[in-house]
């Protein structure tokens, strides 16, 4: 199999690990998976299903929207986060996987 670098070009290269260095939290990694499941949901939704104090959950969808992991709709005083990359579901799939046979 050809190194990474190789398959793709580099640039797609860094953006896969920008990707995956903003993943490599798990609080991020279970609001990606937990929005992978339902269409759109709140702040109040998501840190209330996740338990996290609200604050933490919200520092962590900044971050998620600042890469384009996320997307916002606000709806009057409401703001609704939706994931952008759906795809994303098959990378967290793939590493419960690996962790499983590690």
């Amino acid at each position: 199999m050809k190194p990474l670098l190789a398959r793709v070009e580099s640039k797609k290269a860094y953006k896969a690990a920008a990707i995956l260095k903003v993943l490599a939290h798990p609080k991020r990694l279970a609001i990606v998976d937990l929005l992978g499941k339902e269409d759109k949901m709140t702040v109040t939704e998501i840190y209330r299903t996740l338990d996290l104090p609200q604050a933490i959950a919200s520092q962590h969808l900044i971050t998620l929207k600042d890469r384009g992991i996320l997307s916002s709709l606000k709806v009057g005083t409401k703001i609704y986060y939706s994931l952008s990359i759906p795809k994303l579901l098959d990378v967290i799939d793939s590493l419960e996987e690996c962790c499983e046979s590690i």
